[in-house]
């Protein structure tokens, strides 16, 4: 689970869903606003593409040329 810092601001929705939702317990509203901040953080998680090796060779291994649409043959009936 992650911890908001000091620089997080909820959301105007999540705020509007908390105002407008009628929870049985004060218990279950924070539970709930507890699983809402932790759903905001994560969806902020930038997933970086590891480093690739600029003289690795690139396309497909052992194919010259024949990777995508324009590599399609016409059937011979």
């Amino acid at each position: 689970m992650l911890k908001p810092t000091s620089n997080y601001r909820m959301s105007s929705t999540l705020k509007t869903s908390l105002a407008l939702s009628k929870f049985k317990t004060l218990e279950q509203r924070h539970a709930w606003k507890r699983a809402c901040i932790d759903a905001e953080l994560c969806s902020k998680i930038v997933v970086k593409a590891p480093q690739r090796d600029k003289n690795a060779p690139r396309g497909a291994p052992g194919v010259n040329g024949t990777t995508g649409s324009h590599a399609y043959t016409t059937p011979q009936a």
